[in-house]
């Protein structure tokens, strides 16, 4: 019935339409690539109809228009379609040799172990050809990235071959129709977590907005944030920490001065010597962009880092004096960041210091202001940087 060979064409339609729905309304990871529930229904019409049927309806993620419409590259585009059929199609090869469609129990053990066995081969595949290309063209370390963007989809991976194993089963025992109750909540469980992706970078770009505002309030620290963020990654690179850990990282770097904004522009721009009343003021702001940073939720567990990044090892900064291991190693590295920038930037009392003068003042403060292990990994860095020129 509505066959073609060894096509299905109502499998085609029924859950083209779903992968359809389900690749347009995906969500970005955070380094590239994006996640949706496509999966499970390409594993059910694997599962339902063969291989061939599968392999058409993975075809179908070609027809990304949300792509499209962001002018994504087209190279990038190939890419993520071709990546997305090989893992399909290496899948659909080791399924088809090793189920057995002629076992009337539905649930027969060796049959769920095969389909199990199906979703490890795709996902391992899909994910090794994509952290494969965002580690070479960001030169980042591959098992990081692996661990940053996929490892926590494993949970949701195993569900996603619950729910293609329902949906086959209630498919065959009641008809397509079953496929209303069965895909359709998945859809909208993924538009729903669409929605919480964009209203997250909704909150931080408007955050960042904000920092801009701050920054623009003193000619001498523009793009200041951003430059920070930018050493805070390479630091922390480095120094070998995870991806998930680098990214909240350069979110706190972004937002570190934050607390500036409740401090006065002639106090910004002054040229002359600090008062104690004016230094009071400006040691405030640590605690001001803690208390703004707090509150944002997947930066909270780390806001400590914005509090402390003006603290020294040797316990002479600010605000509260802290030293050596009662600081926190991203705020250890926001210190080292900014310092460094501060330094090789321009200032109403001061003109800036070249990269020579710069790491002359880190590795005479290593150990006093700075973490010695940063200071280190901060002057490799730049030391690398000079020799490649």
């Amino acid at each position: 019935m509505l066959r073609y060979g060894n096509v299905s064409v109502l499998g085609v339609v029924l859950f083209g339409i779903l992968i359809f729905a389900a690749d347009n309304l995906s969500a970005p990871l955070p380094k590239a690539g994006s996640v949706s529930v496509n999966f499970g229904f390409l594993l059910a019409s694997l599962i339902l109809y063969g291989p061939a049927t599968a392999v058409i309806v993975t075809a179908v993620v070609v027809l990304n228009i949300r792509e499209f419409a962001k002018r994504v590259p087209y190279y990038k585009h190939i890419f993520n379609a071709g990546q997305y059929l090989i893992s399909m199609g290496i899948a659909s090869i080791v399924f088809e040799n090793l189920y057995n469609r002629d076992i009337v129990n539905f649930f027969y053990p060796k049959n769920m172990g095969i389909i199990f066995l199906s979703v490890l081969i795709f996902f391992i595949s899909n994910t090794v050809l994509t952290t494969g290309a965002i580690s070479i063209s960001e030169r980042a370390n591959f098992i990081n990235v692996w661990i940053f963007n996929f490892a926590w989809l494993i949970p949701s991976q195993i569900f996603l071959g619950v729910m293609a194993v329902a949906i086959s089963f209630l498919y065959r025992l009641y008809g397509p129709f079953t496929l209303l109750f069965t895909c359709l909540p998945l859809v909208i469980a993924q538009y729903t977590y669409l929605l919480r992706i964009k209203e997250r970078k909704a909150l931080l770009s408007s955050i960042l907005q904000i920092v801009k505002v701050v920054e623009a309030k003193d000619v001498y620290t523009a793009g200041h944030s951003v430059r920070v963020a930018e050493y805070s990654e390479e630091i922390a690179r480095g120094m070998g920490l995870n991806e998930y850990d680098i990214e909240i990282l350069k979110n706190l770097a972004n937002l570190h001065d934050i607390g500036k904004i409740q401090i006065d522009l002639s106090l910004l721009n002054k040229r002359g010597k600090l008062s104690d009343s004016d230094w009071k003021k400006i040691k405030r702001h640590p605690i001001v962009g803690y208390d703004i940073v707090k509150e944002i939720t997947f930066l909270k567990d780390k806001a400590d880092a914005v509090l402390y990044h003006h603290e020294r090892i040797d316990g002479s900064g600010y605000p509260y004096g802290k030293k050596g291991g009662d600081i926190p190693l991203f705020a250890k590295i926001l210190c080292v960041a900014d310092s460094y920038d501060a330094m090789t930037t321009k200032r109403p009392y001061r003109e800036a210091l070249s990269r020579e003068q710069a790491i002359f003042e880190l590795k005479r403060n290593s150990g006093k202001q700075f973490d010695p292990v940063v200071c280190e990994t901060m002057i490799e860095i730049l030391e690398k940087k000079y020799q490649e020129k």
